[in-house]
């Protein structure tokens, strides 16, 4: 996997990475690859927060706990100081104590001159990083140790001005030996240093994790109280009703005990009369005999034949109407055959009654006069019309009873001729015996 670093404002890309991959071993391929030597950090930056990251920290764990914010997070690698081989020599003056470093290297050791003398371990290039101040750790502890490495090599200098060959040899080892001893009681004081960070940063871990805990605890405890504060409320509001409905039946207990006690009273005086009036019976011996149930079955079978009979009679009244309204309806429907006869027959009549008035008259009228005199005359009801076209089935047998004589207008004239025939006295009644009629009689 790739890891992009940005070094001195360029962005590089360290390939090979994975999640056991330490941070030291970034920095180290990091400042192989620009080819400068010094102290470095490798710093992470998510937005304006910057955080140094530990020798034994892994970035792609790191970059893991970020979640979602991790395409914002930056790696920068910078340069905290000088390496070991870029410090001045012994011989300058002497210089103070550091105390901002956990490790602080040993300044540039003399080489023997005598080719024979065992060639001590070149210096390491420092790839460590800046982890601020030591704590516990005695802070002056490694600058002692440089007192006295320097005391060594400052031993025989103020003897002989050409040290022997044996005497640079012992220096040279007992240098060594200090040097082993100084680089072993830096790792132990490196181990103390990453286990005490490391208990710092999971006893830190581990309080976040359990005030964290804290927090749900105590809101799901929140939740819970208004969970419980809001049944509470409808708990109280039911007692409520409940006590209202209780305070209820008890009302309705004592009234309908009210009513109990009435009704059982009321039942005792009937009773008592009952009683008194079975008494009252019994002495004077007129108790109505109880019917038997031999005579309640007779009984009810009386009334279901009376029933049978009046619904057999009820069905024979709906015949009968029927056949009524039929009979009825064939009379109207004979009523209006023989009204339209009587009508036309009426026509008739007026039109011979005009012809044979003119013939006797002997007026020239045209027809046409004649027949709008016609039509101006009103028809005549059955009671005007003469007694032998009275109920039209009837009117052949009423016509051969009342024969007119030739001599006769029986029937309507106009008025005019009406009024004037009335004035000279040559109208008059007739009674043929089926009604009345008006006769005009010749002048």
């Amino acid at each position: 996997m790739e890891l992009k670093v940005w070094v001195d404002g360029i962005q590089r890309v360290v390939c090979g990475v994975s999640e056991q991959t330490t941070c030291q071993e970034v920095v180290i391929a990091l400042a192989r690859a620009i080819g400068q030597t010094g102290r470095y950090v490798l710093v992470q930056k998510l937005r304006e927060k910057e955080r140094q990251l530990l020798p034994l920290e892994c970035p792609l764990e790191s970059l893991a706990k970020c979640g979602q914010y991790a395409n914002d997070v930056q790696f920068i690698l910078r340069r905290t100081g000088p390496s070991v081989t870029e410090r001045p020599s012994s011989e300058g003056a002497p210089q103070a104590p550091e105390r901002t470093f956990i490790r602080a290297s040993l300044p540039i050791k003399p080489r023997a001159l005598s080719t024979d003398v065992p060639r001590p371990r070149e210096p390491r290039k420092s790839m460590t990083f800046n982890l601020g101040p030591m704590g516990s750790v005695d802070p002056y502890a490694k600058s002692r140790w440089r007192q006295h490495a320097w005391e060594g090599m400052d031993l025989k200098d103020g003897g002989a001005g050409q040290p022997s060959k044996e005497e640079l040899f012992k220096t040279v080892l007992r240098q060594q030996e200090q040097l082993h001893s100084l680089e072993a009681h830096g790792d132990t004081l490196e181990t103390d240093l990453r286990l005490w960070e490391h208990g710092r940063a999971s006893s830190q871990e581990d309080e976040i994790l359990y005030l964290e805990h804290l927090v749900r605890r105590n809101d799901t405890e929140l939740g819970e109280e208004e969970f419980w504060q809001s049944e509470l409320r409808l708990e109280k509001e039911c007692e409520r009703e409940r006590q209202e409905r209780v305070r209820s039946l008890r009302a309705s207990l004592e009234e309908y005990t009210q009513r109990i006690y009435e009704l059982s009273a009321r039942t005792e005086a009937l009773q008592k009369e009952i009683q008194w009036e079975m008494a009252e019976r019994a002495k004077r011996g007129k108790e109505i005999p109880v019917p038997s149930p031999t005579d309640l079955e007779d009984m009810a079978a009386k009334m279901k034949r009376d029933l049978e009979a009046k619904v057999k009679q009820g069905t024979q009244l709906e015949n009968n109407l029927a056949s009524v309204e039929k009979a009825l309806e064939e009379a109207e429907r004979s009523l209006q055959a023989q009204n339209q006869e009587l009508e036309e027959l009426n026509k008739e009549l007026r039109q011979c009654n005009l012809q044979q008035f003119i013939q006797q008259t002997g007026a020239t009228v045209t027809v046409g006069q004649a027949r709008s005199e016609e039509d101006a005359q009103p028809e005549l009801s059955p009671r005007e019309l003469p007694a032998c076209r009275r109920n039209g089935g009837q009117h052949a047998a009423s016509a051969a009873a009342c024969p007119a004589p030739p001599n006769l207008l029986v029937g309507l004239a106009p008025s005019s001729s009406l009024s004037g025939l009335l004035a000279a006295g040559f109208v008059a009644e007739c009674d043929t015996g089926l009604g009345t009629g008006l006769v005009a009689l010749p002048l």
